[in-house]
């Protein structure tokens, strides 16, 4: 029997972190970072990672991430962190969104795991100018 494809599964990845880019910056998101981990990580193909301004913030940013998922072909499985809010993860299959507040990512400094990923995004760099 065919298998039946979704689809979601039609969406390239790299579109998809652009969609939730463009989706955290409607929202206020700050120093986000966006990787493509295709050649790096074999549980998923990109990472974004996003700061918040406070737990409130970063808890509307996943639930406008949500919101927008169906509108931008994005299959959503999963969150982690929402009621603390200090580091939620938000599960996209092929795409995993981390939002941050400045302590929790200062700690665990995510983006230094995939030093030679390339980069699909960066607002850190537009933020500076």
């Amino acid at each position: 029997m065919p298998t039946k494809q979704t689809h979601f599964s039609l969406v390239p990845v790299r579109e998809k972190a652009a969609a939730v880019v463009l989706r955290l910056l409607d929202k206020k998101a700050v120093d986000i970072v966006a990787l493509d981990l295709s050649g790096e990580n074999s549980l998923y193909d990109a990472v974004v990672i996003s700061g918040a301004r406070s737990v409130r913030h970063g808890q509307g940013l996943a639930e406008h991430l949500l919101a927008s998922a169906r509108d931008d072909n994005i299959e959503y499985l999963h969150m982690e962190g929402y009621t603390l809010g200090s580091w939620i993860l938000l599960d996209f299959n092929d795409l995993v969104v981390h939002i941050f507040q400045a302590e929790s990512r200062d700690l665990f400094r995510l983006e230094e795991m995939w030093p030679k990923a390339p980069i699909l995004a960066d607002t850190r760099r537009m933020e500076q100018q």
